[in-house]
């Protein structure tokens, strides 16, 4: 259900298509993405902050092939631009 809701987000448009282009870090994104959220719907109920954290690197996944600016690269642009610590 996760993931039907998840494809339909994308676009996803199924077997209407006979060939999917992408690029490799993208697939590699993906299935990434797809072990996290796997791992997400093993966690127990009392298990929420673990439960969070898979979503979150789903995310991040994700994120990679939107092009979304992370906290990751805010901070390699902070220490890339400043001398911090000197």
């Amino acid at each position: 259900m996760l993931k039907h809701a998840l494809l339909q987000e994308v676009g996803w448009q199924g077997e209407s298509e006979s060939l999917f282009l992408a690029r490799s870090r993208h697939l590699n994104a993906l299935h990434e993405a797809e072990a996290e959220l796997e791992n997400a719907a093993l966690c127990n109920n009392n298990q929420i902050e673990l439960f969070a954290e898979h979503l979150r690197l789903a995310q991040n996944a994700c994120s990679e092939i939107t092009g979304e600016f992370t906290a990751d690269d805010l901070l390699g642009v902070i220490f890339s631009r400043f001398c911090i610590g000197k």
